[in-house]
């Protein structure tokens, strides 16, 4: 960069006048001849008006840097000054010696600043994803490959964050997929507020992008980031002139522990993504058990194969009581894995390898046949309780179910109504008009659909109602801080005004203690179902439960 152009003009004046140059004197070129000393013997216009402004750092390039340059060689070399208005000008200098006894260069200079943009804006244009302006899949590549030889070399963590959007389809679907682009274009503005200046966050494709955390990053930091992109989705987005709503589900793969090149790593977290939206937890971190593709997770299918083969499973049940009455109307069936080596298995370790596989089809299978084979001996004992059953996204899917419930029922004599099929609020972003249409084909059994952990997602009044369903479940987390948070308390009573005007039941779930219950009595809630009133129990153990509960009035404490 130059200085002050105040006193460090390059004299040039001696150089004036010279016919070898006239025909250039007009030229945007700048073009002079110099002795090795520094001295100019000629020069035309543009050169000399560029040495009079900046002198100092022309002569240092032009004489000083091509001092040893030999006799009838050239080089082609930039030379960056700044303008008085301080932006950037760029000279592309071709500079060649002549053999002459006292040496000399002759120079030609010429303005790249504009082409030199562009070649900078079409470069990263190349490099940027052209809806999001998001870095691409070349420069995460780049960069990830930074971030790992750093990692490497300090034998420091780095972390990979994977996170697709929940609820983005239905975007597309009601309101077009520029409403979509939209949505995706703000994600980068809102993310960047958030995240270290050192994170890349890239769009790998469709909706599913990725945060890069370079050296040191360790779970703690990628959870941590992890709750950044689920914050940045918090609040609602702006589109087609709507307030539109999605979440994330986010995955993390950590360096050297689950991969120590780019493809496993962004593999892995990917893995763990689909774990986080299948169980609806949210954030998942990798585990080996997860992956199909690892060893680990594909011994971990073997043994779920001969565990519902081998009568390994056990299915417990947890009563749910009316809340008015102090009745229990019913019980959920809850599946549990009891392993050979590592002992009784709750849903979580199990479900996720589940769900990406057929065995889900038969799992539920296994599940209602146990619910149904119980809600007969129910009915034997006099008890009019019904059970419900949950669906994963691949057995509401399954074109076979339908006839798989109404065959399960008819093979116990059991009426439709004492079954109730528990599908999840989250699934419903992912195919929802595909969805709603298979509720319905499970609905026309004379089943009753519940919608389980209502207010996890980002279900529409519009929606809900269009659901052939009988009631809503209020997710446990809304009931455990249902005293604590107003937020909670007031999404609850909201939740329960709007379920039942438009003719649900509703359940809450996770109800621990009698204050609680009393604030959902209060609120009107139909039904509660948590460790106050029972825990999930084996079924020879639930009607002690059932009678304990209504016998001792725990409900009413």
């Amino acid at each position: 960069m130059c200085s002050d152009t105040r006193g460090s003009g390059w004299d040039v004046s001696a150089s004036e006048g010279s016919s070898v140059l006239a025909p250039l004197e007009l030229s945007e070129l700048m073009v002079g001849v110099l002795r090795e000393s520094g001295e100019v013997v000629i020069a035309n216009a543009a050169f000399r008006e560029l040495a009079e402004r900046d002198g100092r750092p022309l002569r240092e390039h032009l004489v000083t840097e091509h001092a040893r340059l030999a006799p009838g060689h050239s080089s082609v070399s930039d030379l960056q000054l700044q303008r008085s208005d301080s932006s950037a000008v760029t000279i592309r200098w071709h500079v060649a010696r002549y053999d002459t006894p006292d040496g000399g260069l002759l120079a030609i200079g010429e303005d790249v600043t504009e082409s030199r943009e562009t070649e900078s804006k079409l470069a990263d244009r190349a490099l940027r994803d052209p809806l999001t302006g998001l870095p691409n899949r070349t420069l995460l590549a780049d960069r990830v490959s930074q971030a790992l030889a750093a990692a490497q070399r300090r034998d420091e963590p780095c972390a990979f964050i994977v996170f697709d959007l929940d609820g983005f389809k239905q975007v597309n679907d009601d309101f077009g997929h520029d409403a979509g682009d939209e949505v995706l274009r703000q994600i980068g503005p809102r993310l960047g507020a958030l995240l270290r200046e050192s994170d890349t966050l890239a769009r790998l494709g469709g909706d599913e992008f990725t945060v890069l955390l370079p050296p040191p990053a360790d779970l703690v930091s990628a959870l941590v980031a992890a709750e950044k992109v689920r914050t940045a989705f918090a609040s609602t987005y702006t589109a087609a002139g709507a307030d539109v709503s999605v979440g994330a589900s986010v995955g993390i793969a950590l360096f050297p522990q689950h991969g120590r090149d780019a493809a496993t790593l962004l593999r892995a977290a990917d893995v763990a993504m689909y774990s986080a939206k299948r169980t609806g937890a949210g954030v998942a971190v990798y585990d080996h058990s997860l992956d199909l593709g690892s060893v680990a997770g594909s011994a971990r299918l073997a043994e779920l194969k001969e565990a519902i083969a081998g009568g390994e499973l056990r299915v417990v049940y947890q009563p749910m009581v009316r809340l008015g009455e102090r009745r229990v109307t019913g019980a959920e069936a809850l599946v549990r894995w009891l392993h050979p080596r590592l002992g009784m298995l709750h849903p979580a370790a199990f479900l996720p390898l589940a769900e990406r596989t057929d065995l889900m089809v038969q799992l539920f299978e296994c599940v209602l046949d146990d619910a149904m084979a119980r809600c007969a001996q129910w009915r034997d004992d006099g008890s009019s309780a019904g059970v419900s059953v949950n669906l994963s996204v691949r057995n509401v899917l399954d074109p076979a179910a339908p006839a798989v419930v109404a065959r399960s029922l008819l093979r116990y004599g059991l009426e439709p109504s004492v079954l109730t099929l528990e599908f999840n609020e989250r699934e419903l972003g992912r195919e929802p008009h595909r969805l709603e249409r298979a509720l319905r084909d499970l609905a026309d059994t004379g089943v009753r659909l519940a919608l389980d952990d209502f207010g996890t997602g980002d279900i529409s009044l519009r929606t809900l109602r269009a659901l052939p369903i009988h009631e809503i479940k209020l997710d446990r987390a809304l009931i455990a801080t249902l005293r604590s948070d107003p937020d909670s308390r007031s999404f609850v009573r909201t939740g329960i005004a709007v379920g039942h005007d438009i003719g649900l039941e509703v359940v809450a779930k996770g109800v621990e203690d009698s204050g609680t219950l009393a604030l959902l009595g209060r609120l009107h809630c139909d039904v509660g179902q948590g460790n106050l009133f029972a825990g999930p129990v084996e079924s020879r153990e639930l009607t002690a439960a059932v009678a304990d509960v209504e016998r001792t009035g725990r409900a009413g404490d």
